[in-house]
């Protein structure tokens, strides 16, 4: 299960995300595996995001 959550004014933008697919990879590629989702949209629409990735409660994350 993926949980988002985001909240932002428009341009600027700051997200939670917990994923189980976060398992592995380090912070710097959770955030690119993120902004590879987004595509076009992080040129297009958004100018800033601020991001905190995490594993779900069970796989060893702190929120689930």
């Amino acid at each position: 299960m993926t949980h988002l959550e985001v909240t932002g004014d428009g341009a600027h933008f700051e997200a939670v995300i917990v994923k189980p697919g976060f398992r592995g990879p380090h912070r710097v590629r959770q955030h690119q595996l993120v902004y590879a989702a987004l595509g076009g949209r992080m040129r297009d629409e958004i100018h800033a995001l601020s991001m905190k990735t995490f594993l779900p409660r069970g796989m060893g994350g702190a929120l689930n």
